[in-house]
């Protein structure tokens, strides 16, 4: 009788060769699966905000690299690339998109640690700030000429904006800060526009600079005086305080600078410790900048502009483009975030008037104001249109008026969705001008 093994059919197994050339695959296959499962959870489910933190980075790196890619396809500035991707993934145009196309479920939501993508972001500002200020000479920037444009682009702003908001039925706080919001010139945007087309070392870009920087000087004596008689009654004790803080920050800065460019120079601070000292003394302008309300971004051109001098420069250019590169495409990037959609629909016709506004008042007067500082028509032009954007200094104005109730929700749409179309229009126009 057989044995019942011998009445079993073995199935015959593959050759170890074809195993082995399988396994790779095989390999590959279930990574992909894990991939899939771990994006979908992501961007569909829950993850923890200290896990996720990692998949936001990555993601806006890579939508970073896509913007670079999108640039050389379409010839548009970066600047410009960045923040329109910025919208695409903005909640509200997630949440738009996701009614319209009657998907099921709640729209996703990819960035879930806002607060710490906003450190980022302001992080892209002070570092490009930083560097624009590398490429700035001292006497260059506070320049009578720079002062003309930017008292032309504070007062206009500011006399009209209060005008409007009064003769459109605006109670006397909100006209206010209304005009104090249209006074702020971000130069951000501007900034990297004249990095990206060469063009920083131009007497005109240096006005534009220049000009923007006092602009956040005088703005913040602008917003002083508007928090102190919103509630009715002046009190100049505080605007004096303020002012005297600003001109004691600016000047004593210059001052400390130079001894700190001394130090850095010396024989003990070469290589990589002048690097790391000057990142140090970047954002410790910074952070004093933004203490006494000045903006971080202004301590930061400041320090960058003293270290102009410093024997290291080449080599703090070099060492910091790694940062340029990681922080200041998010920084554009959350530019278009901060877009509500659903606002830019429901208040249309108020927020295109206010940005009408918004590009005439800073147009004009700048303008007028670098023909009569001798410059050439064209360059006159690109100080006017360099000057518009009014970005993340008039948001936290109106942030501001929201938080101490002069500015209902309504209203704070208005100026905040200003302030960003403001930021917008800017670069196809300004890429043109500067293209003559």
């Amino acid at each position: 009788m057989p044995a019942l093994y011998d009445l079993m059919e073995l199935p015959s197994l593959p050759p170890a060769g074809v195993f082995k050339k399988l396994f790779p695959y095989i390999v590959l296959a279930l990574f992909a699966l894990l991939v899939l499962t771990v994006l979908r959870t992501s961007v569909f489910g829950t993850v923890e905000p200290e896990q996720h933190l990692y998949f936001e980075i990555v993601f806006l790196l890579l939508l970073a690299l896509l913007g670079e890619i999108a640039v050389e396809y379409l010839k548009q500035p970066s600047v410009m690339i960045l923040m329109v991707l910025g919208i695409l993934i903005s909640p509200s145009f997630f949440s738009v998109a996701w009614g319209a196309l009657h998907l099921p479920g709640a729209a996703p939501s990819i960035l879930q640690n806002a607060s710490i993508i906003s450190v980022f972001a302001q992080l892209g500002a002070v570092i490009l700030l930083f560097k624009v200020g590398l490429h700035n000479k001292l006497e260059g920037v506070f320049a009578f000429d720079n002062l003309l444009v930017a008292v032309a682009g504070v007062i206009v702003p500011f006399a009209v904006g209060y005008l409007y908001a009064s003769s459109t039925g605006g109670n006397f706080a909100y006209s206010m800060f209304l005009g104090a919001a249209l006074t702020a010139t971000s130069v951000g945007v501007t900034a990297a526009l004249l990095k990206e087309f060469g063009l920083l070392g131009q007497r005109f870009a240096q006005v534009i600079i220049g000009a923007a920087i006092i602009d956040d000087i005088l703005g913040l004596l602008v917003l002083s005086l508007v928090l102190n008689i919103a509630g009715g009654a002046v009190e100049i004790d505080p605007l004096l305080v303020t002012g005297m803080t600003a001109a004691v920050f600016v000047l004593g800065s210059i001052l400390a600078g130079k001894h700190f460019v001394k130090y850095i120079d010396s024989d003990w601070s070469s290589g990589s410790r002048a690097v790391l000292l000057a990142l140090a003394f970047m954002l410790s302008y910074a952070y004093i900048a933004e203490f006494i309300r000045l903006s971080a971004i202004v301590g930061a051109f400041m320090a960058g502009i003293v270290l102009n001098r410093s024997r290291h420069i080449k080599e703090i250019e070099q060492e910091t483009s790694g940062l340029e590169l990681l922080f200041v495409p998010i920084f554009f990037i959350s530019l278009g975030l901060m877009v509500d959609v659903n606002a830019l629909a429901e208040f249309a016709v108020p927020i295109l008037v206010l940005t009408v506004i918004a590009f005439a008042t800073k147009v004009v007067p700048c303008y007028l104001a670098a023909l009569f500082a001798k410059l050439k028509q064209k360059e006159a032009l690109a100080v006017g249109v360099g000057m518009v954007p009014r970005g993340e200094v008039a948001l936290i104005i109106a942030s501001l008026g929201l938080s101490t109730g002069v500015l209902g929700a309504a209203q704070y749409s208005i100026i905040s969705a200003m302030a960003l179309l403001s930021t917008f229009i800017v670069p196809p126009i300004l890429s043109r001008v500067l293209k003559k």
